[in-house]
């Protein structure tokens, strides 16, 4: 991802709440992040993806 290039609002799943920062840069995978809901008070996690299609090698 470009160092100008916003990142996508996370959406929470639990409430669907678009209220939410980033927790932490790494979640239980170095391929997530985590985040906290404001309206639900949940932290959570979404997998890291900048909206290129990744190289497979294929």
């Amino acid at each position: 991802m470009s160092a100008n290039a916003t990142e996508p609002t996370a959406v929470c799943p639990f409430c669907e709440s678009t209220e939410t920062e980033r927790y932490s840069q790494f979640g239980g995978e170095i391929s997530k992040r985590q985040y906290y809901c404001n309206g639900c008070h949940t932290v959570f996690e979404r997998i890291k993806y900048d909206g290129a299609t990744p190289d497979t090698g294929r």
